[in-house]
């Protein structure tokens, strides 16, 4: 369904009709599906999955804006208890130039307050044409082009969201991606928290996530699980990726990555013990500046196998990595 948010007078005179389409739906489903088509095959997997209903409790919204009742201009958000991910900011070629992102984003932040969202991230091209777009709205840069906007009680919320709770681990679902995504834009804890998803520090993991969340659901690619929080927030993240086959990679190897909020990190055990273990050889690799981290492994069987001098090397920086290993029969 359609739900109107209002006209926009456009640069070239035209009247742009604003509005948002709350998946699932079936009615606009082409619609959407023709004006993203030209989105990699994990995006296509959400969006297809999304408009069907197949995504359980993870809330995506297509804003979207029609000429002449065709639509021209579209922004995504995937939320989950206000806490979003703001992306698929599209305009068909040929409308360019006109104020359709701008037109459709005031909308998008409109609804946001009103809905009283919290937390929207992007990633973008730093201080590109986009990225002042998306300032002029109150997003601000976290690192380079990945970017958030908070409102004026964003950082209030997230200190009351990461404060200390009882904790379960389970699979990650679909509903975890902008939650694993806000983890992953907070400070502190060790540097290299995730070897598979390149994520040193801080970072945008939208696209980490929607890969390994459509990969799981097509029967292929790593597991993951998350630790949530009776409030429902996401304080830990752990995955299990296979590292390939013959030519491309090693057979029966897995790459073990998890990491938590600092504030958690006493938990990071649970979610190694809610991971599924396959037969073969676990690898993790472990900042030498986390010896908590260094600790969790062992306890769970893990052996240091060997120090790596400079392996990582993040913001101009090398770092001391130690390698962890352990067989499964």
């Amino acid at each position: 369904m359609f739900n109107s948010l209002g006209d926009e007078k456009l640069r070239s005179a035209e009247t742009l009709t604003v509005g948002v389409i709350s998946a699932p739906d079936n009615d606009f489903a082409a619609s959407i599906q023709s004006l993203l088509g030209h989105k990699g095959p994990e995006w296509q997997f959400h969006i297809k999955a999304a408009l069907g209903g197949e995504t359980d409790l993870l809330e995506t919204r297509y804003y979207v804006g029609l000429l002449n009742g065709a639509p021209v201009g579209n922004v995504m958000t995937l939320e989950t208890r206000g806490v979003g991910i703001l992306g698929h900011v599209y305009t068909r070629p040929e409308h360019r130039r006109k104020g359709v992102c701008q037109a459709i984003m005031r909308h998008v932040m409109d609804d946001f307050r009103e809905r009283s969202g919290h937390v929207l991230q992007l990633g973008t091209g730093f201080e590109s044409p986009p990225y002042w777009i998306y300032h002029s709205f109150g997003f601000r840069s976290l690192k380079a082009g990945f970017m958030r906007y908070a409102g004026e009680s964003g950082d209030a919320f997230e200190r009351e969201w990461f404060a200390p709770d009882t904790v379960r681990a389970m699979i990650m679902e679909w509903r975890h991606w902008p939650l694993v995504a806000l983890l992953g834009a907070q400070t502190g804890g060790e540097l290299l928290r995730s070897a598979a998803w390149r994520l040193y520090g801080i970072g945008n993991l939208e696209t980490p996530i929607v890969r390994t969340l459509s990969a799981r659901a097509e029967g292929r690619g790593p597991s993951a699980v998350v630790l949530e929080t009776a409030r429902g927030a996401v304080v830990g993240c752990a995955t299990l990726h296979p590292t390939g086959s013959g030519m491309n990679g090693w057979p029966n190897v897995w790459l073990l990555d998890f990491f938590t909020h600092p504030a958690f990190a006493a938990d990071a055990g649970l979610l190694l013990d809610a991971l599924p273990w396959p037969s073969g050889k676990i690898i993790a690799y472990v900042d030498a500046g986390a010896p908590g981290k260094a600790a969790t492994l062992e306890n769970h069987g893990f052996i240091r196998e060997g120090d790596l001098s400079g392996f990582l090397r993040a913001d101009g920086v090398a770092r001391d990595v130690w390698l962890y290993g352990r067989i499964v029969d």
